[in-house]
């Protein structure tokens, strides 16, 4: 999006998405027939900052010298002094009425509640158009008005700092750098999944909160708190009342209730009138969320996004999002509960971890949530950066299954069954459902075969992250349709599967480290119906990883005996 630098009767420089204005309240007197880029009009306006009125402004020619400064750093630029003019104009005076048509105040309402603490991208305001169904122009006013009357404000979506580039969307430092028709341009890639990001388009930043005000929630859990569960809830709500601190690390058995350990405190804060977030890397654990949030807060709006949402733009002080949504807003959120923060593609991304933090408003507290925290996470613990609370058990009082370790004398690589492989696996199939995991997405289809041919009359698939059945198998999965699901780490975590037994088929493989052996070995016995299971780790050798997942499990295990919370 480009834009039309502007002077007011007082020499203040502004920019406009529009050549003419016709809003009842302006007060521009000049406007430079030139569009530019969000990012050249905020460097125009540091500069005439920098050098101060004394510089150049006297009184009767301060417009005149604004207008021939402003000419100067745009020539500096590599602009022409002929592609230069001014347009004047009287200014008029405000009249309080909004940038559109008293018959679009509707769409006016409908804008302001969807846009309230997002960071949207031109492409992004052209989708909200589309869903209001209005045209692109009126979106356009509708930011636009927001932006003069404070609040919200255009910003470049890469910004130049110092000698480089940031980008405003995710942080990203590592952009790409190149030449446009009148200066050095730049293009991120952190976050260009969610859409193209450059120095020469803007994001229409909303600085408002999501709540007003105190709000009236019904809050109805439809569960009682087990011991742990109460002594950690207990914690959390400390936690989020404390000012003192600002972040916390919930560490839980797999399985324990970690989510609904946190509903108490979400239904307090909102009560308070503070907004909250429900986040998580992967969209699997958002849509196992959702259902859970909307049987215990009944009727309360809340939204839900990831990427394969719907309806891209929702309203609600409360909002279930993935870590890649959560780029869509800026200091939006009071309480935010960072599930499963050790995983992919959350964990090492700089990129996600600024859009988290920067979705965070001031003295607003961010509580993190895993059953595996990553060394960085409990090297915070140690040194008193982070408070730590502790679930170390499932809330039907049963010890967490410990993983065997099948020694494979047969290749892993996707072949026929042998005898050995078709007894192990039905031995399994007696208890339950099988869940089998394999290292590589290449495996998934030759080992679907390979099953199907081994137990013709059982129902056998698989999927993986790309797969485009993965949403409907994953939901056949959960209403118990298969006896044997072959698939990738995308359901290692935020998935319960009553009855389920787990192999992990190559779990000497790198990609499987500790944290991942743990997540999957946590499939088996979560619910009060089938608290017991079966967790199997075939390879050739046994990896330290594997080695230390089982010491983690047992370490829990004998935590929450020691504590009476399960039974021996």
């Amino acid at each position: 999006m480009r834009f039309f630098l502007t002077l007011n009767k007082d020499g203040i420089v502004g920019f406009s998405p529009f050549q003419e204005s016709d809003d009842m309240h302006s007060s521009v007197t000049s406007t430079l027939y030139a569009p530019l880029s969000c990012a050249t009009i905020q460097i125009v306006q540091e500069q005439l900052r920098r050098r101060g009125p004394c510089d150049f402004w006297y009184k009767g020619t301060r417009l005149k010298d604004t207008k021939l400064e402003i000419l100067k750093i745009l020539k500096g630029f590599g602009w022409n002094a002929s592609d230069l003019t001014w347009k004047e104009s009287s200014p008029t005076v405000s009249m309080g009425q909004g940038p559109l048509k008293e018959q679009d105040n509707k769409a006016e309402k409908a804008f302001n509640r969807l846009t309230l603490g997002r960071q949207l991208s031109t492409r992004d305001l052209r989708g909200l158009a589309r869903q209001l169904k209005i045209k692109e122009d009126d979106i356009k006013k509708l930011a636009h008005f927001n932006v003069e009357q404070g609040r919200a404000k255009w910003v470049p979506a890469v910004k130049r700092i110092d000698r480089g580039w940031q980008c405003q969307r995710c942080g990203e430092r590592d952009v790409e750098e190149w030449p446009s028709q009148y200066e050095m341009a730049a293009t991120c890639r952190g976050c260009e999944s969610i859409g193209s990001s450059t120095s020469l388009d803007v994001l229409y930043r909303d600085e408002r909160s999501l709540l007003g005000g105190p709000a009236e929630v019904i809050f109805q859990p439809h569960w009682v708190l087990t011991e742990a569960q109460r002594l950690a809830s207990e914690q959390v709500l400390k936690f989020i009342k404390d000012p003192s601190e600002e972040t916390a690390l919930l560490w839980a058995a797999c399985g324990a209730g970690k989510t609904e350990v946190c509903f108490p405190s979400a239904a307090w804060a909102l009560k308070q009138g503070k907004s909250v977030l429900f986040a998580a890397p992967r969209q699997d654990v958002i849509n196992d969320v959702a259902p859970r949030l909307q049987r215990d807060f009944p009727d309360y709006p809340f939204q839900v996004l990831t990427g394969t949402s719907s309806v891209k733009f929702q309203g609600g002080g409360l909002v279930l999002a993935t870590t890649h949504q959560v780029l869509r807003f800026w200091r939006a959120f009071d309480v935010i509960f960072m599930d499963e923060m050790d995983a992919f593609p959350y964990h090492g991304s700089r990129a996600l971890e600024w859009g988290l933090k920067n979705a965070l408003r001031q003295v607003g507290k961010i509580l993190y949530l895993t059953a595996t925290p990553s060394p960085e996470s409990l090297k915070a613990v140690r040194q008193g950066k982070m408070q730590l609370i502790r679930l170390p058990a499932r809330h039907h009082r049963t010890s967490l299954p410990i993983p065997i370790w099948e020694k494979s004398r047969h290749s892993i690589e996707p072949n026929e069954c042998t005898g050995v492989w078709a007894s192990q696996i039905n031995s399994l199939r007696v208890q339950g459902p099988v869940l089998l995991f394999v290292p590589k997405i290449s495996w998934i289809d030759p080992w679907i075969k390979c099953f199907r041919r081994c137990f013709p009359s059982w129902c056998v698939d698989g999927s993986y992250s790309a797969d485009p059945n993965r949403s409907s198998k994953i939901e056949s999965l959960r209403q118990g349709e298969f006896d044997l699901f072959v698939s990738t780490t995308i359901l290692e975590r935020g998935i319960t599967l009553p009855g389920i037994q787990v192999v992990v088929l190559g779990a000497d493989h790198p990609v499987f480290d500790e944290r991942a052996l743990v997540q999957m070995a946590g499939r088996v016995g979560r619910t009060r119906e089938s608290p017991e299971g079966r967790v199997i780790f075939m390879s050739k050798q046994r990896t330290p990883a594997m080695k230390t997942a089982v010491l983690w499990i047992e370490d829990l295990n004998k935590r929450a005996l020691e504590l009476g919370l399960i039974d021996p």
